[in-house]
């Protein structure tokens, strides 16, 4: 068994102060990380995917965190794995998509190939690898969907707040 993270964060930009508006909650950003390097997180942003650290994240301002812990099969964290070393390897061919927050806000399912937010992508890649069972589709995904989700599931380990 392996363990992953996800962090989610709250930042002080404009989208970030939409969706924390529209979903009622505290949440605004999330990102994934892997048992091997747990200070690298993989995620999508205005500039497309990226690799963000905790460091990273105090620099922008982030003061309220919150890293949910999964155990998760050896085979699901390969396949999560090895998809986040491939999206690093092509990661000009993907884009964040504002129009998915959008989608995802009004509650319309919405895939645009290539193109994913913070939370779309996390719930892709849980889903696609095994890792979890979701209760809807990734596109559907808010930050603060995790918070009230994964902490329920057998795979979750543990809940920290403020690891930023």
């Amino acid at each position: 068994m392996r363990q992953i993270c996800v962090l989610l964060t709250k930042y002080s930009d404009w989208l970030s102060a939409v969706v924390c508006y529209v979903s009622g909650r505290g949440f605004t950003h999330s990102s994934i990380s892997l048992d091997e390097d747990p200070d690298t997180y993989y995620s999508f942003n205005f500039r497309g995917f990226a690799v963000e650290t905790a460091e990273k994240h105090r620099r922008r301002g982030v003061r309220n965190s919150r890293c949910i812990q999964l155990q998760v099969s050896d085979a699901a964290y390969t396949r999560l794995r090895m998809r986040l070393l491939d999206m690093l390897a092509h990661r000009a061919e993907y884009h964040y998509t504002r129009l998915g927050v959008l989608f995802c806000i009004l509650r319309l399912p919405f895939r645009w190939k290539g193109h994913y937010f913070c939370s779309q992508f996390v719930a892709e890649l849980l889903r696609d690898s095994g890792a979890v069972p979701l209760r809807r589709a990734p596109c559907r995904y808010l930050p603060d969907q995790f918070a009230a989700e994964l902490p329920d599931l057998p795979a979750c380990r543990e809940v920290v707040n403020n690891v930023i």
